[in-house]
């Protein structure tokens, strides 16, 4: 059974040369996974890493919302250094 919220994404952050997209997972079991991608370069120098985050939330938009919580964390930081 294909879920309506599989492809659940936020459209993306830009910083600098950074492009970060929260995405909503759904679990194989009731809820939803953050996962966060993030974009760097162009080309042949393109770099995407994507990381998975262990909460499992009730709903797609939470899931989404820890994402952003955590690419908007991680901007903070690259500002700091």
């Amino acid at each position: 059974m294909h879920s309506p919220y599989a492809a659940a994404a936020h459209p993306g952050i830009t910083m600098d040369r950074f492009t970060f997209v929260p995405h909503a997972q759904p679990t194989d079991g009731p809820g939803f996974v953050s996962q966060l991608r993030i974009d760097s370069g162009a080309g042949a120098a393109r770099y995407q890493r994507l990381f998975t985050f262990t909460p499992v939330f009730e709903s797609a938009d939470g899931a989404l919302a820890y994402a952003v919580d955590q690419a908007s964390a991680w901007m903070q930081r690259k500002t700091l250094a």
